[in-house]
This record gives structure tokens, C-alpha cells and sequence, in this order.
């Protein structure tokens, strides 16, 4: 039964009444170390005059970071996206690349951006990750590699998709955008597939302002990334083969030191928000939750709700427009489909009918606020606000015809 059921009535900001907040509440926010501790190593990096190329603070975040991550290697990058560039480059591929299209275009951009061919698959609609056996389908005499996304930092089914990768001759490399910190099956995620791409994103849980990486169980590939990183130097008069310029910066390095020490102390605060989340909005007919894969240490990156639209009373749409007039910044991840981009759509696996699952998931789901910041009575004020918008749901669609 819903739980909008006998609450107050309150008019919605939408058909004129107050808004619930009288700021912005954004679906995220970067956590800012305290200056105490960020400006000393700012100073050291300016007193040195070592800005970029490899400096200390590049190559101390990279061994933070491979102990934080549990992982063999770690190679830092400018930012997530020229990371999965010289990931696909290091793989040294040719050919298709299946991957979702329920991710950010980025994905799907740095495949096309590569000269490699995205072949999109459908998802599971319940874990909105790539669904292995619609993969396994697609797999061709020219597929290359599997570029399956952790959506959400919830895991893919990553032993199956290491079998299918295994049994037919495919790279593996993840998209771990959203999964810092995430662990699956005992194991880091950053050390399944050949190789992981991580964002340090202002808006991601750890962040360095901007910044990447590509993480891997062991170092085989390392000297192959730093040399794409860096024009193709492999030393300071030796140019072996193509690279970019894709580095870090020391000051970009600074601030992930800095950062990290507060990863834990957000996720645990993320943990409880998600907690309040989940228990207040369980059992409200027509919202449903991602279903997260079993075993799961979990980084608390995103809250995601599903709106069915016959049994909540309003689509996603419409309670999307209900929020926000409320000053509650929810994002509708992932819509519309990489798939739907004008540079994919001619594609034959970018046909809707092949991709039913993505396109219902694409327009069910919607990003509530969840960052370390928000206070439990911030997250209530939320709910209650969704429970008037669903006991509202006949009055707000006649509004939004």
C-alpha cells in the first residue's frame, strides 16, 4: 500500500504552493577538505614549481591509491575520459566493442573517438547493468572487447562476463566510474577484466577536482599507460609510438591526497542516508530500487528510484518537474540512451526494439540528493515530499498535460 496514504496535504510548489527548500539540494555535492589540511600540500607543490609531469604528488596519490583500491597498478590521468582512451589503446584493439547503452556518453564517445565500433546491448532491468547472455548474442568474428559499466557502483556480473571474455578471445575492460571503493566477490573491482577506468570527477565519491584513472590486478600494462600518458615517452629522448597528453597535474594530485583521507567518513554517512532512503520509500507502490549484486562491500555513490507510472500514479517525468520546483536537483541517469545520440543511432544495435529493457530502465529512473552533507531530516523532508507528489499524482497530471 502506499505510504502517501493519510499525510498532510501540503500544496506542491509546482501548482503554486512554498517550495519545500528555500536553497538548492543537489543531487550531489564534492567533499572539500578543511584548509588546514589542503593548503600545506598546495604550498609544497607551488614552493617545489613542480606542476605536472609525474612530480611527488602524482606518484604518491598513484601508491595511495593502489593501496586504497587493492589493486596491482594504478596509472592517474587528466581526467576519466582520456583514461579510457589510452585503456582502449593500451588493449590495442580493433574492430566492435560491445557495451551498454545505459551510461554517460562518455563510454560510448571514447570507443567511437578510438576508431572501434560500439555495439550496444541491452541490460538487466533489474541491476541496469549489461545483461552477459544479451552479450554473449552479440558476440561476432569482429568483436574485440567488452565494455561493460558498474552503473551506479553496482557491480556487473563480473565472473560471468570474465567466462564469456575467456571463452571467446574478448578483452574486458570496465567502466568503474561510480564504483570507488567497491568490492565484489572478496575482490577489488578495480582488479577484475584486464583493465578498470576510474573518474575522480568533482560530482564522483573521490574525487582530485578532475582527474582519472585505469587500475589493473597486476603491472603488465602499467609502463604501456604512463607512455600513452605522456606523447609515447617511455624516457626523456625516446618517443615509442603515439600518445597524448593525459597526465595529472600535481595540483589535481594534491587535492585527491587530501580527499582521500575522507572517503571512508562519506561513505559511512552515504551508508546511513541510504538506509533512511530505502526504509521510508520501501513498500511505495510504484517505486522500485536497483537490485544490488550479492557479496557487495558498496560505496553508497548514487540513490536511484524507479517510477512505474500505472502503479505510482505519475511518471518519472512528471515527478522529476514536481521536485525540482521544490529546489530538490534530481537527475534523470541515464536519459535519454547513448543509443538515442544522433552519432549511434544509425547503428543496427541502437534499434529500440533490441534494446526493450534500457528504454523502460531510461525513463523509470530518477537520482535522488545523496551526498555526505545531507542530514537525515534533509532525507526525510525528500520522502515526505515524493509521498505528496504520489498523493497529488490526479491533480499534478492534469496540470502536466
Amino acid at each position: 500500500m502506499s505510504r502517501s496514504h493519510g499525510m498532510p496535504s501540503r500544496p506542491l510548489a509546482i501548482a503554486g504552493g512554498a517550495r519545500r527548500f528555500a536553497e538548492p539540494v543537489y543531487v550531489t555535492r564534492p567533499r572539500i577538505p578543511d584548509e588546514t589540511v589542503l593548503l600545506p600540500i598546495l604550498q609544497g607543490v607551488l614552493r617545489s614549481r613542480w606542476l605536472t609531469n609525474d612530480g611527488e604528488m602524482v606518484l604518491r596519490l598513484e601508491g595511495l591509491l593502489r593501496q586504497r583500491l587493492g589493486v596491482g597498478a594504478c596509472a592517474s590521468f587528466c581526467n576519466g575520459t582520456v583514461a579510457l582512451l589510452a585503456a582502449l589503446r593500451a588493449l590495442e584493439l580493433e574492430g566492435e566493442v560491445i557495451t551498454t547503452p545505459f551510461t554517460f556518453p562518455a563510454t560510448v564517445h571514447a570507443i567511437e573517438w578510438m576508431g572501434l565500433t560500439p555495439v550496444f546491448c541491452d541490460i538487466d532491468p533489474s541491476t541496469f547493468n549489461l545483461d552477459v547472455d544479451a552479450a554473449a548474442a552479440l558476440v561476432e568474428a569482429r568483436t574485440a572487447a567488452l565494455l561493460p559499466v558498474h552503473v551506479y557502483g553496482n557491480p556487473c556480473d563480473v565472473v560471468g562476463l570474465q567466462r564469456l571474455a575467456s571463452q571467446r578471445g574478448l578483452r574486458l575492460l570496465y567502466d568503474a566510474a561510480h564504483a570507488f571503493g567497491v568490492e565484489v566477490g572478496g575482490a577489488p573491482i578495480g582488479s577484475w577484466g584486464d583493465l578498470s577506468v576510474f573518474s575522480f570527477h568533482a560530482t564522483k565519491l573521490f574525487h582530485t577536482a578532475e582527474g582519472g584513472a585505469v587500475t589493473a590486478a597486476s603491472d603488465r600494462l602499467l609502463g604501456r599507460l604512463r607512455s600513452l600518458r605522456n606523447f609515447g615517452f617511455v624516457d626523456e629522448e625516446t618517443v615509442r609510438g603515439v600518445g597524448i597528453n593525459g597526465k595529472m597535474s600535481e595540483l589535481h594530485a594534491a587535492v585527491g591526497i587530501a580527499v582521500l583521507d575522507l572517503v571512508d567518513e562519506e561513505i559511512a554517512r552515504r551508508g546511513a542516508l541510504v538506509q533512511r532512503y530505502r526504509e521510508r520509500l520501501a513498500g511505495v507502490e510504484g517505486l522500485a530500487f536497483q537490485r544490488l549484486a550479492p557479496g557487495v562491500v558498496a560505496n553508497h555513490g548514487y540513490f536511484v528510484i524507479a517510477v512505474d507510472e500505472a502503479r505510482f500514479g505519475l511518471g518519472r517525468d512528471g515527478v522529476h518537474r514536481a521536485l525540482r520546483a521544490e529546489n530538490i536537483v534530481c537527475r534523470k541517469y541515464f536519459h535519454p540512451l547513448c543509443s538515442d545520440n544522433e552519432a549511434y543511432r544509425h547503428l543496427p544495435s541502437a534499434a529500440p526494439e533490441r534494446l526493450p529493457n534500457a528504454h523502460r530502465v531510461a525513463a523509470q529512473v530518477l537520482c535522488l540528493p545523496l551526498h555526505g552533507e545531507l542530514g537525515l531530516d534533509t532525507v526525510d523532508a525528500i520522502v515526505d515530499t515524493v509521498l505528496e507528489v504520489q498523493a497529488n499524482a490526479p491533480a499534478l497530471r492534469r496540470l502536466l498535460a
